[in-house]
């Protein structure tokens, strides 16, 4: 027999994160019951002597910032030290004027019109986000609801109906439709007299009658009934042209050969946030607020280059990103550090087992 190679959950989560993303990998965290809804139950209550212990944080993005805010409410000397010559780590906005280098070291310019951004890092936050939801309470933030599922919105696919696009609406109304005619037509016909009762059997044909708006024979058709689904040819109205036109529905067999129908069930799925939240102006309006109340702890432009631990604390060496040559250090009892694993693993870092 054989010995077959087990997988591991933790290389499992590894390899769906490297091919689809961190999004995709925390959705089957979720799904595996590795990540579930926030238990964040109000503001944080840290409880201890102090005694002017001191805290240095290894990052200013958003967990920096929140360990940052805390921290020195509760008494503990904070300093910050930062990369970048901004605050707010992945939770960014770029807009009009803004330059970019990637890692290739290729460098691009935005040429956004006024108002107009870009969320590269985190674009919305979903109801479930407790403590960012109410962080942003706290700090100010205004936010707006984002609405994933618009059922005026269009459906396109080059090769479904001429290229012509469908509102999706229209697709689900149809979609509903046809499938409720075929099985009131399966039911009057006696086919599930072995599988549901007769007086069920009327239970269902009611249902399939409102479910699919079915006209009174069972029959799915341009009628004023399905116009209230799928929309009218002319909107109902005031003055001589006042009268509604109900418009006509895709008829069933072309909407299969669509598949546009694939399309109907993203905005059903349990993990595919129907309304969602997104600050007014960008992902990193959040940032910001952050920035503006912990801002003067912050240390930019700083390039950690070595940690170093023992039983007396935590050194930190580190140098200007603008003038790399001359080294510094930065002292505390205790670290907090948010830098990004693939960055930490490059870096030296001794910690002493006493």
């Amino acid at each position: 027999m054989q010995n077959e190679s087990v997988i591991r959950r933790r290389d499992l989560l590894a390899l769906i994160g490297t091919i689809a993303g961190s999004s995709a990998m925390y959705h089957a965290m979720t799904s595996l019951g590795f990540a579930s809804e926030s238990a964040y139950k109000g503001p944080l209550k840290l409880a201890g002597d102090v005694k002017g212990a001191s805290v240095l944080i290894l990052g200013a993005g958003l967990a920096g910032m929140t360990a940052a805010l805390e921290l020195r409410k509760a008494g503990y000397k904070v300093q910050i030290l930062e990369f970048n010559s901004r605050s707010g780590g992945r939770n960014w906005s770029i807009r009009g004027g803004d330059s970019f280098t990637e890692l290739g070291g290729f460098k691009q310019t935005c040429q956004f019109e006024q108002g107009l951004y870009l969320n590269p890092g985190p674009w919305r936050i979903p109801y479930h986000h407790r403590a960012l939801l109410d962080y942003c309470r706290r700090l100010n933030v205004t936010l707006e609801p984002f609405i994933q599922l618009n059922h005026n919105a269009y459906l396109h696919a080059t090769r479904a109906f001429g290229g012509k696009p469908q509102r999706f609406r229209s697709i689900k109304a149809d979609f509903q439709g046809g499938v409720a005619e075929l099985l009131a037509k399966i039911s009057q016909q006696g086919r599930l007299d072995e599988f549901v009762t007769k007086e069920d059997q009327e239970i269902l044909l009611q249902a399939l009658r409102d479910w699919g708006a079915l006209d009174r024979d069972y029959k799915y058709n341009a009628n004023l009934g399905s116009a209230e689904f799928r929309g009218y040819a002319r909107d109902p109205g005031g003055g001589l042209m006042g009268d509604p036109l109900p418009s006509d529905p895709i008829p069933l067999q072309e909407l299969l050969r669509s598949r546009m129908w694939r399309y109907l069930q993203s905005f059903a799925r349990y993990d595919f946030q129907m309304t969602m939240f997104q600050p007014i102006g960008g992902m990193d309006m959040i940032g910001k607020a952050f920035a503006r109340e912990v801002g003067d702890l912050i240390r930019y432009n700083s390039k950690v280059t070595q940690i170093q631990q023992n039983g007396s604390g935590v050194t930190v060496s580190y140098v200007d990103t603008a003038s790399p040559s001359a080294v510094q250090q930065a002292t505390a009892d205790w670290c907090i550090c948010t830098i990004p694993l693939p960055i930490l693993s490059q870096l030296p870092v001794d910690v002493a087992r006493r």
